[in-house]
């Protein structure tokens, strides 16, 4: 195994595990109480370390897959501590992510009043099927753009937001992969393995005899489906950044 391949593979445990972890101290963070004063102070000192660490872990691995040097050597470790002058800028950039997330997730609601004003509206020539046909066309578009077109294009530019902070010349250049089919083919496929295999897993209810079999049968489903997401996010990763760096004129450092 080659550096290359190590550093990849150090990773991948890092994600495994760290994710991990942050979903138990999330959920041990839900369970404080919070009848006195001191326990909401605690309380939110706990926040602010989990919302910390979670940040530079995103923050780190990203770091990590852009930069070509900490790629080639390993170098896991410089790639985190590099990534903590950049955590803030990352963050923005996650927080304008959330904002156009959530106001596509809000406009799903007005989807089967578009469909009725759109039928009613729209001259003749430009109406297709029915209301209810063109409900279910904005709603399939309002899918794609929350699910495909959205995360393709915050993605790159993360990459480079968490290796080299917010330089517009540099975020813009990042842009460039969305001309690449090539990008568009893995980033689909990978999107794809690591969406829709762990929701059908985690769906999926065997027949079983006894409650300790489905107790069982649920413990496994729900870590291969958790193991195929942090294997497609890592991968996903690798791919994009690899191929943003490759659009840079100018290397990271």
């Amino acid at each position: 195994m080659t550096a290359k391949h190590g550093g990849v593979a150090k990773l991948w445990l890092l994600n495994l595990i760290g994710n991990a972890a942050l979903l138990a101290a999330i959920y041990f963070w839900l369970l404080l109480p919070d009848a006195h004063g001191w326990q909401v102070a605690g309380s939110g000192v706990l926040a602010i370390i989990i919302i910390f660490f979670g940040l530079w872990l995103r923050t780190g691995t990203f770091a990590y897959f852009r930069v070509a040097e900490f790629r080639d050597h390993a170098t896991v470790w410089r790639a985190f501590r590099h990534a903590l002058r950049h955590m803030i800028a990352l963050a923005l950039w996650g927080i304008l992510f959330a904002a156009i997330a959530w106001s596509l997730i809000s406009l799903r609601k007005y989807a089967p009043q578009f469909g009725v004003w759109f039928w009613q509206k729209s001259p003749s020539f430009l109406r297709f099927g029915s209301p209810r046909q063109v409900f279910h066309a904005a709603n399939g578009l309002l899918w794609l753009l929350l699910w495909v077109l959205l995360p393709a294009v915050w993605l790159p530019i993360a990459t480079t937001v968490a290796a080299a902070g917010l330089p517009l010349k540099r975020m813009a250049r990042s842009l460039r992969v969305l001309k690449r089919a090539i990008y568009w083919l893995w980033f689909c496929a990978l999107m794809l393995i690591g969406g829709y295999v762990p929701f059908k897993l985690v769906r999926w209810v065997p027949e079983l005899s006894d409650l300790r079999k489905q107790a069982w049968s649920m413990g496994l489903r729900f870590f291969v489906a958790y193991v195929t997401l942090i294997t497609a996010f890592v991968a996903l990763l690798l791919v994009v950044s690899s191929h943003v760096e490759k659009e840079d004129s100018e290397p990271i450092t």
